[in-house]
């Protein structure tokens, strides 16, 4: 099980791997915040359309913290909004993995007890999988280049180890 904040949905809808990594990850949750903030400008983003096929087809399930001491604990790291409901569910649910690519969250990533993977290791493991081909991985890491979000160190490294 896999949650997801919203910079990974987006990033992920953006260059068309996110319905790949569901398969991949099997069990993917968002938390409500990050539902309401991936969504929030649908009309500016074209790639929202195909977040909410996939959550209509349960390939992606919207959860709520059920408890809310969890939030205030994650406030405390001065974590906020979608992010920290996305570290109370982690909790909550005890998943495998927090997707995120917030600097601050991976930064306390240890303080948290959190295991954290990335939108560029995502696409590495897809990869890695077999589930796209070496054209589409490199194509899908010159995108996140272009996005300008990621290191470029990070993103040679990925190239470099194909």
């Amino acid at each position: 099980m896999i949650i997801n904040d919203a910079m990974i949905v987006i990033h992920l809808a953006k260059i068309a791997l996110l319905e790949k990594s569901c398969i991949y990850f099997k069990e993917v949750l968002i938390p409500r915040k990050v539902y309401s903030e991936v969504t929030k400008n649908e009309e500016s983003y074209p790639e929202v359309r195909s977040i909410k096929n996939l959550i209509d087809k349960n390939k992606i399930e919207i959860k709520e913290v059920k408890n809310k001491e969890l939030i205030e604990k994650v406030n405390q790291f001065n974590i906020q909004g979608g992010e920290a409901e996305a570290v109370a569910i982690y909790w909550q649910e005890n998943a495998d993995y927090l997707a995120t690519d917030d600097d601050n969250v991976r930064k306390k990533k240890h303080l948290l007890d959190l295991r954290v993977v990335g939108t560029p290791a995502m696409i590495q493991k897809i990869y890695k999988e077999k589930m796209i081909n070496k054209e589409k991985f490199i194509n899908s890491l010159g995108e996140l280049r272009k996005i300008g979000w990621f290191s470029s160190t990070v993103i040679d490294k990925l190239l470099m180890e194909t």
